[in-house]
């Protein structure tokens, strides 16, 4: 089971001496790497126009509150199992003899 985990994307910087910290609260870790790709531009932005010192920083910091039940992960197909007649039909069908 895969369970998730409420994770804040992080962004800080300073402007004229003054610390600033942003959290964006989202529901998965994976969720804040995937918005972290997105706001780049922006941490681009912010660090050449407006961090007055250049000291900038973003991270992802997940907590250890559960966002939301646990997720089963999708049943696969298992290639260990015997082959079925079905496989052996498809395999005469694309010119494969048994």
């Amino acid at each position: 089971m895969i369970i998730a985990y409420y994770t804040a994307l992080v962004l800080g910087y300073t402007l004229d001496g003054e610390r600033i910290v942003t959290r964006f609260w989202l529901d998965s870790y994976e969720q804040c790497i995937e918005a972290m790709d997105h706001l780049e531009p922006m941490y681009d932005y912010i660090a050449e126009n407006v961090a007055t010192d250049n000291r900038i920083f973003m991270w992802c910091d997940k907590t250890s509150v559960r966002s939301a039940t646990p997720l089963k992960p999708k049943i696969r197909p298992n290639s260990l199992l015997p082959p079925t007649s079905a496989h052996f039909r498809k395999a005469e069908m694309n010119g494969v003899s048994t």
